[in-house]
């Protein structure tokens, strides 16, 4: 478990500058897109915990997501207020605002409780390493800016990385512990410990494992273009495989295709 803490930090963002620190103008807009966004993600987070709250009675999961919810609360607030002073010299991006919000009530609506959790367990997952790489080169990119923003954004960044592992608690106590539940009370031919929630013992290469960490850390920055990833071989291979009519069902793996030639 992880122990956020609630850190009520009196914000005041009066007269702020859209372009908070012009040494590094894109950046600026960046982490005011950010501060809009946060508006409606930490509000649906909010909502997603609330409605994940009610069957969890383990204490200690409990305590997690009443401290989590807290602090998102507290994240959303402090970027409101950020917005707040934009607003006041920009009368015209409350719509940005009320769009950025509705898109999240939006998904909240439409989605199912598991989908939420899910969303809310894989997006913070990832924001440690990638706020790690802002919070790092923060000379380069916050010590020019208006002190009041480079100062929110730290702390908000600080504090996703405290509460790094909240999402994926609440989405393991309510959606997968209860799967692994299942798979125990009807898969008797398997070992128990096998069919818990998290799993270990998946065979790959420490090194195939950083180098599949590094790729899902680049996608997450704002120059990445899918475009120019680093494919798979065995990509073009398939595709081979199956412009020149092989049977696809049977690509691969015990009686395969492959196993039979190879077998000849």
């Amino acid at each position: 478990m992880s122990d956020p803490i609630l850190r009520r930090i009196p914000w005041n963002f009066d007269g702020v500058k859209f372009i908070w620190n012009p040494d590094q103008p894109f950046f600026s807009v960046a982490m005011n897109k950010v501060s809009f966004l946060a508006a409606g993600f930490e509000k649906y987070i909010c909502r997603t915990i609330d409605a994940a709250e009610p069957p969890i009675t383990d204490p200690a999961v409990l305590a997690e997501v009443r401290a989590f919810r807290a602090q998102e609360g507290l994240h959303a607030m402090a970027h409101r207020k950020h917005v707040k002073a934009l607003i006041e010299t920009y009368p015209g991006l409350p719509q940005a605002l009320d769009k950025t919000i509705a898109l999240y009530d939006d998904q909240f609506e439409a989605k199912e409780l598991k989908y939420h959790l899910g969303y809310v367990g894989g997006l913070e997952s990832i924001f440690t390493p990638n706020f790690k790489v802002l919070i790092d080169n923060r000379a380069t990119l916050f010590a020019g800016g208006d002190t009041r923003v480079s100062s929110l954004l730290l702390w908000h960044f600080c504090e996703e990385i405290e509460h790094r592992s909240s999402g994926l608690i609440v989405y393991d106590h309510v959606v997968m512990t209860t799967l692994g539940e299942e798979f125990a009370n009807c898969v008797h031919d398997a070992p128990p410990e096998i069919l818990s929630a998290r799993q270990s013992g998946i065979n790959i290469p420490r090194r195939d494992k950083l180098k599949s960490a590094f790729g899902i850390l680049m996608s997450q920055m704002p120059w990445h273009n899918p475009e120019h990833q680093l494919l798979p071989k065995y990509f073009d291979e398939w595709n081979e495989r199956f412009d020149r009519g092989e049977d696809m069902k049977t690509t691969y793996g015990q009686g395969s295709i492959i196993q039979s030639v190879q077998a000849a």
